[in-house]
């Protein structure tokens, strides 16, 4: 299975007066095609950074330090706006995280989504809505037709984000991002956006990178899960082998967290993800886990491959 998009040793900081914020700090990874590549990690770990990175949405302060980002070979840190505006919502699309942010109040679901269309091929909006009413049926959102003139405020919260999905693939893009779609939802309307997303990459035969702080959720929808910790990747493995056989001691915490089995008392990880103006030395981690060792506060763990692919950063794997 071939790549879309490699990630090579990336690094995004935000210049703050009170200091250099190492948000995304040296992150390598690949996406292959068709599958749904899961990022889990705590608030502040960088998968939203990550995600705008690979969108070319950073804004300052936010500053791209050093790495590639090739998609299917090409690499989009040297691309200009204007080259960026020909391929994202095309090729390469998103899907935000709290839908009521992102759509407009003042334009109805249908404009909204129509302007896409016009951005990329020209016309008149109006001439696009039926594409639209067909997007909104693909997506299952009742009464399409009625709904491409409602706007946002007269939509629920689970219809809103199924607007932000239309959007997102409305141009068949090859590469989806979905940053924490489902966070804002009940349970019920999350399982239907997950099967959604599962059932669209079918169909439409793109990759997703579905980016979450519940691993649990990731666990029922990935095909491999990078699971990142201050700016840092601390394990890349295939979904099976997270819930089996987590390597990292923050993977293992994550799971621990998440698990249920009335036998056994779920546990948190102690402590919280520290400052990113001033990380730890050696492994960030290291001053949470209950397994660290003198070496993980003074070297930076090295990468190490496992027999079936998987990565990890820690320095009790010493690999197979």
């Amino acid at each position: 299975m071939n790549d879309i998009l490699v990630v090579e040793d990336l690094r995004v900081y935000y210049e703050l007066p009170q200091g250099v914020v190492k948000a995304v700090d040296g992150v390598s990874f690949n996406v292959r095609e068709g599958e749904i590549f899961g990022i889990a990690g705590e608030s502040g770990s960088g998968k939203s950074t990550l995600a705008l990175a690979i969108t070319g949405l950073l804004r300052p302060p936010a500053k791209l330090v050093s790495g590639r980002i090739l998609f299917k070979g090409v690499d989009l840190t040297k691309f200009s706006e204007r080259e960026w505006r020909s391929i994202r919502g095309k090729r390469i699309s998103m899907i935000f995280q709290d839908p009521t942010t992102y759509l407009n109040p003042v334009y109805t679901a249908g404009f909204q989504v129509a302007e896409l269309f016009e951005a990329h091929r020209g016309g008149v909006i109006s001439s696009f809505l039926k594409d639209v009413v067909e997007i909104f049926r693909r997506v299952k959102i009742a009464d399409p037709e009625r709904r491409v003139a409602s706007y946002p405020h007269q939509l629920s919260g689970g219809m809103k984000q199924r607007v932000l999905i239309s959007m997102a693939i409305a141009e068949k893009p090859d590469l989806i991002i979905a940053d924490e779609p489902t966070s804002a939802l009940d349970v019920t309307i999350q399982a239907e956006i997950v099967d959604l997303l599962n059932e669209l990459r079918r169909s439409l035969r793109s990759s997703i990178i579905f980016i979450t702080h519940d691993l649990a959720l990731l666990t029922e929808i990935a095909d491999r899960i990078m699971v990142m910790y201050a700016g840092k990747v601390v394990e890349i493995a295939d979904r099976e082998s997270i819930v089996s056989e987590p390597k990292h001691p923050y993977t293992r915490g994550l799971m621990e967290s998440v698990k249920y089995d009335r036998k056994v008392r779920l546990k948190a990880i102690k402590g919280s993800i520290p400052s990113l103006i001033d990380p730890p030395k050696g492994c960030r981690f290291h001053p949470r886990c209950p397994l660290a060792m003198d070496e993980c506060g003074i070297y930076e763990p090295k990468r190490v491959v496992d027999a079936k692919g998987g990565v990890v950063y820690c320095h009790l794997y010493k690999g197979e």
